[in-house]
């Protein structure tokens, strides 16, 4: 099994919709001298799976396909590896032991953890506590988690029990004679699924980079980055979700270029009781579900790791305070917002300036 991903089967998946242009881009091809060829990989990965598309300039189908077996197999050993730094699942990788095992002196942890888990508390800083890597429990609570149970509200008594179970202060990171270390100072169950498939994208695209491909796009359990340009130089095309339960449509599409996209929603994953509709999304701070109308909201950012973190952070705030935060660190946020009539659509600054470059 993977990361937790069953934790966020509520989040967006993005349509990619370079399904349809990729298509048609390899229908094309042989018109297209073979530079312009492009190769696709995929597989599974951390409870869902992972889809690359690159350009590639090998000029014939020997090192073609010599490229991309070389590429898929390096891609595969680092997701493997990824995932047993970070698995929840794997009872003998680096978190699973941490987790179980608690510690309350400074341990050593690999460069990979350590750098996830400083990108998470430094969204869980800059977002006041909306981000937190720590409510997995909570989430499990709720009926959530990875063995959904049945749609009822927990006893009050349970939540408080848990509530002082949750929080990320109690993680301390440090660097020191080159090592990455850790320190717990109380036992926690540190979930990292709401920001690891991001990671796993980043860290991907290094690795295509490093092979000489600079024109690619890249996805894994939804998290997406592009970098370059498609054949004929134009720019990736993503389209985004619009939120309806019963049913995937398209709410707008954007050009994307070096940069990446994370989406957080609630409209595939809740129960109702008497009327009410109760979200997957919990927030860590009250033990309960979030309450307020955003349906989804979509990060942009270099890092897709921080994309991952803050589209999950904006999703708990709500879209007032949400935009509110996003135009203070000056996010690209893209905000889906249930009313009576529909939909309406809020955006921040950045991301209108992103879309129009």
């Amino acid at each position: 099994m993977g990361i937790n991903a069953n934790i966020r089967l509520y989040a967006v998946r993005i349509i990619v919709c370079c399904s349809i242009f990729l298509a048609s881009l390899l229908l094309s091809g042989c018109n297209q001298p073979l530079e312009l060829q492009i190769s696709k990989i995929s597989g599974p990965t951390m409870g869902t799976e992972y889809h690359i598309s690159w350009v590639s300039d090998k000029r014939n189908s020997i090192d073609l396909a010599s490229e991309k077996k070389n590429i898929h197999q390096q891609v595969d050993q680092l997701l493997l590896a990824i995932n047993k730094s970070m698995s929840t699942y794997d009872p003998q990788s680096e978190l699973s032991l941490i987790n179980h095992n608690f510690n309350p002196k400074w341990q050593t942890i690999s460069k990979e953890l350590y750098e996830v888990l400083d990108m998470a508390a430094e969204v869980t800083a800059q977002s006041h506590k909306a981000f937190d890597v720590t409510v997995g429990p909570l989430v499990n609570l709720w009926g959530f988690g990875p063995d959904k149970s049945n749609d009822q509200i927990p006893e009050q008594a349970k939540i408080d029990a848990l509530m002082a179970k949750i929080g990320s202060d109690s993680i301390a990171l440090r660097q020191q004679e080159g090592l990455f270390q850790l320190r717990l100072g109380a036992p926690r169950y540190i979930d990292l699924s709401a920001i690891a498939k991001g990671y796993a994208v980043d860290i991907l695209g290094n690795l295509l980079q490093a092979q000489g491909v600079d024109n690619y796009l890249i996805e894994v359990g939804g998290e997406i980055i592009a970098h370059g340009v498609k054949p004929q130089k134009q720019p990736w095309r993503i389209a985004i979700e619009a939120p309806n339960d019963d049913g995937r449509s398209v709410q707008i599409i954007i050009p994307l270029s070096n940069m990446g996209i994370a989406t957080s929603g609630d409209y595939r994953n809740f129960f109702e009781q008497e009327g009410h509709r109760f979200s997957h999304t919990i927030d860590g701070r009250t033990g309960y579900p979030v309450e307020h109308k955003l349906a989804s909201v979509s990060v942009l950012h270099e890092s897709v790791a921080l994309a991952d973190a803050w589209a999950t952070a904006l999703t708990v705030l709500g879209s007032e305070q949400g935009l509110k935060l996003a135009e203070e660190y000056n996010l690209a946020a893209y905000f889906i917002v249930r009313a009576e009539d529909g939909y309406r659509q809020l955006s921040s600054r950045q991301f209108e300036q992103l879309r129009l470059d």
